[in-house]
C-alpha cells in the first residue's frame, strides 16, 4: 500500500486532464430520479436484469473515491485503496466524482423493490474504489493512473472504468497491457469537447475508449471530436443529462464521457457474468460487434463501432464487423494487443508498410543529397581561399601546382544538387 502511495504520488506533477462531469447548480430532486434516469428504459435495464445483474463480477473505479454510504450504493462498495490517506481505503469521496461513476455501474437504488433512485447497469456487481484524484489537484499524473491501475489488477479487479484522461506515458501503457494480458478489461472515458489533453489511456489499443450519445442517439454536446490530440474511439453510450448520485445521499445531473465509461464498464460487467470463461479480447469483440452501427458505416470516428446494444451484447451472436476489418483507425501492434483495439486483425497492411519505407528511403536520399552538396561545396570554398592567400612564387618553388588560369572551366555542380544550406522541409498539404 504504502509502495503504491509514494509511486504514484511522486509524479502528480504531470500535465494531465480530468474528464469531468458537467454539474449543474442544483440537484435533482430524489423522487424524480429514477424517473429522469432514462438510461434505464433505453438499455432496456429492467427486463435484461432477468438475465444477469453483475453477480460475482468487481467493477473497479478509479477516481476520486466512492462513498458508500449513499442508499444506492450501500453494501456494493468494497475496501480498496487511497493515494493519500491509508485509512480512507477508497471510501471517502473528496470531490463527488466516483461516486456518481460506480452509481451508473453499480447502483441498485432504493425504496420498495429498488424503485427509487439510481439503477445501475450491473447492481449485483461490487464496486472497488482505487481513489488517486482530490479536491485542489486538479491535474492527474499518468503515473497516478498507472498505479491505480495496477493496483486493480492485483486486487482482483474484472473491469476497471477509468472516467479520466491523462498525458501520454509509458508507465500508464504498460499498466493497461499488463491489465490486457491478465483478462481485465479497462474502458476509459475519450474526454470531453472542452478537455486539453484527452486520450489516455482511452486512446491505447488495449483499452475501450467510449464517447457520449444523447436520449436520441446523436453524440453528445459534451463529447470529444475526432483531431483533438490521440484522441480514439470504440464505441458510444448514454452520456448527456444523467443522473447520478453523489455523497450524503444526494442525486445531480450531468454531462460527460465520464458517464459513458461508467455505462460501458456496466455493460461489461453483464457480460462477464454472462459469459465468465471469455477472455478479454473475446470480450471485446462481443461488446463491439454486437453494437447497433452508427454514423459512417464500419468504426466511425464519433462512434467507434456503434452505439452500446445491451440486449445483442447480452443475448446476440458477433456479426464479424470487428474482427474482419484490419484497420480500426488505432495504432497496428503485436498480438495479443492487436486484439484488443485492432480487433482480430491479420497484422499490418503490407501495402502501408512499403509506402512508409518508400517515403523514409525518399527521405533519407534528399538529405543525403543536401550532406554531399555542402560537403562538395566546402571543399570548393576551402580550394579559392587557399587560392586567394597563398603567393604564387611560394607555390611554385614548392611544386604544387598553382591555382588555375583564369580562362579555365571551374569545378561545376550537378544542376540538380542545392546550392545552399537549407534544411528539407514537408510539402505543405
Amino acid at each position: 500500500m504504502r509502495v503504491l502511495t509514494r509511486a504514484a504520488a511522486a509524479a502528480l506533477a504531470t500535465t494531465s486532464v480530468l474528464a469531468a462531469l458537467t454539474l449543474p447548480a442544483a440537484p435533482a430532486l430524489a423522487d424524480s430520479v429514477r424517473d429522469d434516469s432514462w438510461h434505464v428504459k433505453a438499455l432496456e435495464l429492467a427486463e435484461l436484469h432477468k438475465i444477469t445483474q453483475g453477480e460475482g463480477v468487481t467493477v473497479a473505479v478509479v477516481d476520486s473515491g466512492v462513498d458508500p454510504t449513499h442508499p444506492d450504493l450501500r453494501g456494493n462498495v468494497l475496501p480498496g485503496v487511497d493515494l493519500y490517506d491509508d485509512d480512507a481505503k477508497g471510501r471517502v469521496d473528496r470531490i463527488g466524482h466516483g461516486t456518481g461513476v460506480a452509481s451508473l455501474i453499480a447502483g441498485h437504488g432504493h425504496g420498495t423493490g429498488g424503485r427509487d433512485g439510481i439503477l445501475g447497469v450491473a447492481p449485483k456487481a461490487k464496486i472497488l474504489p482505487v481513489t488517486i484524484k482530490k479536491e485542489g489537484n486538479a491535474p492527474i499524473a499518468p503515473t497516478a493512473l498507472a498505479a491505480g491501475i495496477s493496483w486493480a489488477v492485483d486486487a482482483g479487479a474484472d473491469v476497471i472504468n477509468v472516467s479520466l484522461s491523462s498525458s501520454f506515458n509509458d508507465e500508464l501503457n504498460q499498466a493497461v497491457e499488463r491489465a490486457y494480458q491478465s483478462n481485465v478489461v479497462v474502458v476509459a472515458s475519450a474526454g470531453n469537447d472542452d478537455d486539453i489533453l484527452v486520450g489516455n489511456p482511452a486512446a491505447h489499443p488495449g483499452c475501450i475508449g467510449v464517447n457520449g450519445v444523447d436520449r436520441k442517439g446523436v453524440i453528445s454536446k459534451a463529447a470529444s471530436v475526432p483531431g483533438t490530440l490521440d484522441l480514439r474511439v470504440d464505441i458510444a453510450a448514454p452520456g448527456q443529462d444523467m443522473v447520478v448520485a453523489v455523497p450524503g445521499g444526494r442525486y445531480r445531473t450531468t454531462t460527460g464521457s465520464s458517464t459513458s465509461s461508467a455505462v460501458v464498464s456496466g455493460a461489461m460487467a453483464l457480460i462477464k457474468a454472462e459469459y465468465p470463461d471469455l477472455s478479454a479480447y473475446q470480450l471485446f469483440l462481443r461488446l463491439m460487434e454486437t453494437a447497433e452501427d452508427a454514423g459512417e458505416p464500419g468504426h466511425d470516428e464519433y462512434y467507434g463501432w456503434g452505439a452500446l446494444d445491451l440486449r445483442e451484447a447480452l443475448t446476440g451472436e458477433p456479426d464479424g464487423r470487428a474482427s474482419r476489418t484490419a484497420s480500426t483507425g488505432r495504432p497496428e501492434v503485436d498480438d495479443p494487443l492487436a486484439a484488443a483495439r485492432a480487433a482480430g486483425s491479420d497484422g499490418p497492411d503490407i501495402e502501408e508498410i512499403v509506402i512508409v519505407v518508400l517515403v523514409w528511403a525518399v527521405i533519407l536520399g534528399i538529405l543525403a543529397g543536401i550532406v554531399i552538396a555542402i560537403v562538395r561545396l566546402r571543399r570548393r570554398s576551402r580550394r579559392r581561399r587557399a587560392g586567394a592567400i597563398a603567393p604564387e612564387n611560394a607555390l611554385a618553388t614548392s611544386g604544387a601546382p598553382g591555382p588555375p588560369a583564369p580562362d579555365a572551366p571551374s569545378e561545376q555542380l550537378p544542376a540538380s544538387t542545392p546550392t545552399d544550406d537549407g534544411v528539407w522541409r514537408r510539402p505543405s498539404g
